[in-house]
């Protein structure tokens, strides 16, 4: 088995962090959590849709993202003023 890349005062990294289990180039970084890498609830990790591992956490194990979540859709969207109507 390879050595995982999280090891050490170093990388401070989450007890289910990929980097604590697995060698850098067999996970993903992203920036922040998103819906391109969900929590599975079955095993309490997180994967892109390929079933790669997933770490939302770059500063924690020292690495830039490889892969950026897009911007978050806001919750509540404000609706359009109504058009005013002359009399």
């Amino acid at each position: 088995m390879e050595t995982p890349f999280a090891t050490g005062p170093d990388h401070p990294a989450c007890g289910i962090c990929p980097a604590t289990r697995l060698p850098r180039e067999a996970s993903v970084v992203y920036d922040r959590p998103s819906r391109q890498c969900p929590f599975n609830a079955a095993d309490g990790h997180r994967y892109t849709a390929d079933g790669t591992p997933a770490c939302v956490h770059p500063d924690k194990v020292g690495l830039p993202p490889d892969r950026i979540a897009p911007p978050p859709t806001p919750l509540d969207p404000t609706p359009e003023p109504a058009p005013r109507r002359r009399w």
